[in-house]
């Protein structure tokens, strides 16, 4: 053991070349070669006295079992292998990792640096702008603007008064820059009101402003007695308030004289008979005057054409005067009397004003006779006016009663009395029985009454065959004397139908 940890002796790593263990062992085989072969005896005695050296002396046979491991590898074809230590290795190693070490460190900065820029955009400086091109900025570069709204004197409403991250920084997309956005001033601000009475129009226009005290309206209107540019009264919208408790919120009208206005009657008319209205309206708005319009009707003048005028042409008119026209509607769409058509007339009637006949049942009325209209006779419409609807009726007298057996089924009779009496304002119900019939099943076989007028409101018996007898029988009609009589055995599921 103490030789093979002699191999690892500072002696052996002094950098100079030296002999490996595999090149003593070739030495020594080398050299075993080249010597006399033995006999055959002296062989088996030297191989005697080795094998018993070699039991007698542990560390002989440690020794020899390495040796014979280390012949049983494999021997380099160049002979001696040499084995040569540099001392710069492990420097250069070193060195080589810490610049693999500070490349990466390199590219990561490079790629945060690049990261950084397309991640961050650099913030304006949007004080005392207004508040869209904050929002603008915002969408464009995929920052969300938060608004919080604050009064402010000094900004004006709607501009930026401050915002979260200074103009000129970095903001990462997709965070929040906070901008304040003013109010404008305060309206629970208490504002000193001067005496309005001493100031001239100018003077209170100029307080106003600087105040900013915009609920405060100025008004300057005509006055007899006052002069131009004088104060004339204040007026708060809520008369109970105390104007030296003034909030600038708080609503105040101040009103200044322009002076005594005279007008002159020094307008001449113009003639505007049979033109057009809006010249009229042009010149009295240009003139000042107070325009007032009067529909007629004409049969000679056109629609929207003046028909006459007051004053007339050449009379003298001062500002604010009154002017009225009378404009022509057009002829009148006059409603018909319908009393005085008949059906066939009314139905044919060429009229611009929509006309609905309609017929009914009338036991008082005879029949073609006029009952009524919806509209009034005479009365006129223009084409500018929403048309009625003139709804005419005229009466169908009596209704008749008709004879429908054998021609008739029972599916037919609902679409048939509503047709014929219901629509018509006649109350005609039916009942159905059924009795045994050669007819087809279903079919009117029987009926109470028929053939006649009846009155506008009653009710028949109708016979509905079932179709299960054989052969060609025919029912016997009903007499009116029989009229609402059944025979009981025969009745089955009675129904009454409107």
């Amino acid at each position: 053991m103490s030789d093979f940890l002699s191999n690892f002796s500072p002696g052996n790593y002094d950098g100079k070349k030296q002999s490996s263990p595999k090149e003593t062992e070739f030495d020594e085989k080398t050299e075993r070669k080249a010597e006399p072969i033995p006999d055959s005896q002296t062989s088996d005695q030297g191989a005697g006295e080795s094998k018993a050296a070699a039991a007698s002396d542990p560390k002989e046979m440690k020794r020899r079992t390495r040796k014979e491991t280390s012949s049983s590898q494999p021997v380099s074809r160049f002979g001696k292998e040499e084995t040569e230590f540099d001392p710069t290795y492990r420097k250069r190693q070193r060195k080589k990792y810490a610049l693999i070490a500070g490349a990466v460190i390199v590219l990561i900065a490079i790629s945060s640096v690049v990261y950084y820029q397309l991640t961050h955009v650099k913030v304006p400086d949007f004080a005392k702008k207004d508040l869209s091109e904050a929002r603008t900025w915002g969408m464009e570069e995929g920052v969300a603007i938060k608004v919080d709204q604050v009064y402010d004197f000094e900004v004006e409403t709607n501009r930026i008064v401050s915002q979260s991250v200074a103009a000129d920084q970095k903001i990462k997309k997709g965070k929040t820059l906070t901008v304040k956005a003013s109010l404008g001033p305060d309206p629970e601000e208490m504002i000193e009101l001067p005496d309005f009475s001493s100031l001239t129009t100018e003077a209170a226009k100029e307080w106003i402003e600087k105040q900013k005290a915009e609920n405060i309206s100025l008004i300057e209107q005509y006055d007899d007695k006052v002069e131009a540019g004088v104060f004339i009264k204040q007026e708060a919208a809520n008369k109970e308030q105390d104007l030296k408790a003034y909030k600038r919120k708080d609503r105040l009208s101040i009103y200044y004289s322009k002076g005594k206005e005279v007008f002159e009657k020094n307008i001449e008319v113009t003639d505007f008979t049979g033109k057009n209205k809006g010249e009229a309206q042009e010149w009295a708005k240009k003139n000042e005057l107070k325009y007032k319009e009067e529909a007629v009707f004409s049969d000679t003048v056109a629609l929207d054409v003046v028909v006459s005028q007051e004053p007339v042409k050449g009379s003298k008119l001062a500002k604010k005067d009154q002017f009225l026209v009378k404009v022509s509607k057009g002829k009148a769409l006059v409603v018909p009397d319908f009393s005085q058509y008949t059906i066939e007339q009314a139905e044919g009637l060429e009229s611009k004003i929509p006309i609905q006949v309609k017929t009914v049942y009338s036991d008082q009325i005879g029949y073609g006779n006029f009952i009524s209209q919806s509209e009034e006779a005479g009365k006129e419409y223009s084409d500018s006016d929403t048309l009625p609807t003139v709804k005419v009726v005229y009466s169908l007298g009596q209704p008749y009663l008709k004879d429908i057996r054998h021609q008739a089924t029972e599916g037919d009779l609902p679409k048939m009395f509503f047709d014929e009496y219901k629509s018509k304002g006649a109350s005609v119900y039916y009942d159905v029985y059924y009795v045994d019939s050669a007819e087809p099943k279903g079919t009117v076989v029987e009926m109470s009454r028929y053939g006649e007028f009846i009155p506008l409101e009653v009710s028949i018996t109708i016979g509905i065959g079932r179709g299960n007898l054989q052969g060609e029988t025919e029912s016997l009609p009903v007499s009116p004397e029989t009229e609402n009589v059944k025979d009981p055995l025969e009745t089955v599921n009675s129904a009454t139908t409107e």
